[in-house]
């Protein structure tokens, strides 16, 4: 057995070949390299329209414009999360998925 101390993360978006990872620093939400282009429609659609909400059964994923940020919120019908990042963090996050 082995018991190490730990810390809270700060919050943090992680993508990569398995998925992507949103973490409010609290909680954190996968979503699975399965729906990697489903997340990546809907975040075209906040790139082009400033808003978009897709669910696919208890899962959601979506977000919106707000003054220069983009917030992001993801997870289930009764736990979603968000976290809030630069227009330009969104959009390199955005085109990480979409390569996949």
């Amino acid at each position: 057995m082995i018991t190490v101390s730990a810390k809270l993360p700060e919050p943090y978006i992680h993508a990569d070949n398995r998925g992507l990872v949103l973490c409010n620093g609290y909680q954190s939400v996968l979503i699975a390299a399965s729906q990697l282009r489903s997340c990546a429609e809907t975040f075209g659609i906040i790139a082009e329209e400033g808003r978009a909400t897709r669910t696919q059964a208890q899962h959601v994923v979506g977000g919106f414009k707000q003054g220069g940020e983009v917030v992001i919120y993801a997870g289930t019908h009764d736990q979603l999360l968000s976290v809030t990042v630069t227009e330009a963090d969104f959009l390199s996050v955005r085109e990480a998925i979409s390569t996949r």
